[in-house]
């Protein structure tokens, strides 16, 4: 799959994004330190187990995830929408899942080990890519594995 230059750096660069779960017509919009797996092609997100968001990807696993990057440095600014597929990891499998989460965000154990802890990935479907001039478009990974 080949991911568009723009969302991968703003995958590989940025360490939070928005989270957004639905369930029974009830969106939820949550902030989120994510990390980019690149070789598997997974985004990695961790939650208390007891939380809404978690609760709704049990009951229906489409997301959206909301990447952005506001300028700062030499970047113009960006924002991406994905769409996919989140998985609520076994606990006894997501070690790897964690500890790539952890090397990426060292000092945030409190969110990310612990057994009530939950470990998701989300495999990317789509994407919707905005630039500060309005111009967008869409991007499918189902259409980067025909070409």
């Amino acid at each position: 799959m080949t991911i568009p230059e723009t969302l991968l750096t703003l995958l590989e660069k940025e360490k939070l994004c928005f989270l957004s779960t639905s369930y029974q017509d009830r969106p939820h919009v949550s902030l989120m330190n994510f990390t980019y797996l690149h070789e598997k092609e997974l985004i990695i997100l961790t939650s208390r187990a007891d939380t809404t968001k978690v609760s709704y990807m049990h009951h229906n696993p489409y997301v959206a995830l909301l990447f952005t990057h506001f300028s700062g440095d030499d970047r113009p600014p960006v924002s991406c929408t994905v769409y996919g597929k989140a998985h609520i990891e076994d606990q006894n499998q997501d070690s790897l899942y964690r500890q790539a989460h952890l090397r990426r965000h060292p000092g945030m154990e409190a969110f990310i080990t612990g057994e009530r802890i939950a470990v998701v990935t989300v495999q990317i479907q789509n994407a919707s890519i905005a630039t500060i001039q309005d111009q967008v478009s869409s991007w499918s990974a189902e259409n980067a594995r025909d070409v």
